[in-house]
């Protein structure tokens, strides 16, 4: 139980979620870049834990390489001319 609450951002939303979420959303293009990085990492940490222990969800693994592959799709956008379009 402690466990599952320690992963939890607040009601059924992993804490990854949150992170993602919010990179997503950054309308700045630095600060963009920061929180996805941020994100990237919070969510290969949460893979890494999802090798000892079952996800709370089934999907959770699956969602955790979908989250990573449309961040990485989002930053390789963002290093090409055009990039800048979502944010400036």
């Amino acid at each position: 139980m402690q466990r599952t609450m320690a992963n939890r951002a607040g009601g059924d939303e992993p804490r990854w979620y949150r992170t993602y979420y919010v990179a997503l959303l950054e309308g700045d293009r630095l600060k963009a870049k920061m929180k996805i990085n941020r994100a990237q990492h919070e969510i290969e940490d949460r893979l890494l834990e999802l090798r000892t222990h079952a996800p709370v969800n089934p999907r959770e693994p699956q969602d955790l390489c979908n989250a990573l592959l449309y961040l990485g799709i989002l930053m390789q956008h963002m290093t090409t001319e055009s990039g800048g379009v979502l944010w400036d």
